[in-house]
């Protein structure tokens, strides 16, 4: 249950992974999505958007990749009461999978409050602790306050633990509550892919994850990472959005929007490697 007397979710990694000025964080954003222009317009959204694999690195490295999936849903109108962020856990601290117990997070543009209504319908341990220098939730608030115009509301959502059971469960948890409250809901799933290889060989393994995930099989994907030893970062995240996705409609629309790795804006040997896709049903 959120606690009431908790305040505000302080921002960790604010000056480090994103800038401290909401203005130089703009710059950033627009000068990236100046370079993927064209790219974008010759994508069109088919269905109603329903969340999207968004990387969580260092803003100037990722916003190429990540302003994909927010212009997206900037284009097709989205106005969620509440983003649902799930999450990896870097530091292996706290519940298996739990949310965050302050009232709202600091941002860039003004605190942003949490969804305590829907937290507490979720039935998830609370867990400020496994949030406190976790960067992989507090990173998509400069997006969301830059390509959302609405009032929101945010959930992030910490798996330590990354499983497909874990994933299954908690999608089934979110749907189900969602249609209780009678939320609009987005959920994003937080995730990097393949850590400091090659360009080349990064790519490769990370081909195996992606078939799985645009194969909308869950269990593949813990399969492939498992089995190839891949380190997507929040692949747990990936499956438990795919299983949600799933929930809400078996036909459900999975789409890469870009792809990349830090080379190309820092050139060296071992990259990280990023990608922005987007989930849609049918209504």
């Amino acid at each position: 249950m959120i606690q009431k007397d908790n305040q505000i979710r302080p921002a960790a990694v604010k000056g480090m992974f994103y800038p401290a000025s909401m203005q130089e964080i703009r710059m950033i954003i627009e000068k990236a999505l100046e370079k993927e222009v064209s790219q974008m317009k010759a994508f069109e959204v088919r269905g109603t958007i329903t969340g999207g694999v968004v990387p969580h690195a260092g803003m100037v490295y990722c916003a190429r990749q990540a302003v994909h999936f927010f212009e997206q849903c900037r284009k097709a109108g989205l106005a969620p009461d509440t983003v649902v962020i799930i999450h990896p856990n870097h530091r292996g601290v706290g519940p298996a999978v739990s949310v965050d117990g302050h009232r709202a997070w600091e941002a860039p543009e003004g605190h942003v409050p949490v969804d305590a209504e829907l937290a507490e319908a979720l039935e998830l341990p609370e867990s400020p602790e496994a949030q406190a220098d976790e960067h992989s939730a507090e990173v998509m608030l400069p997006y969301l306050q830059y390509f959302f115009s609405n009032p929101f509301r945010v959930l992030a959502v910490n798996m330590r633990d990354q499983d497909v059971h874990q994933a299954k469960a908690l999608s089934q948890k979110i749907h189900e509550a969602e249609n209780v409250l009678r939320k609009k809901v987005l959920v994003i799933a937080s995730s990097d892919f393949s850590h400091f290889l090659s360009p080349e060989r990064s790519k490769e393994l990370d081909d195996r994850v992606l078939k799985a995930v645009m194969g909308k099989d869950p269990v593949s994907v813990e399969e492939a990472v498992h089995h190839h030893q891949v380190s997507v970062c929040g692949f747990g995240p990936i499956m438990a959005l795919m299983a949600y996705s799933g929930l809400k409609d078996p036909g459900y629309g999975v789409y890469m929007l870009r792809r990349g790795h830090s080379g190309e804006v820092r050139p060296s040997q071992e990259v990280v490697n990023y990608a922005s896709m987007l989930f849609t049903i049918n209504t």
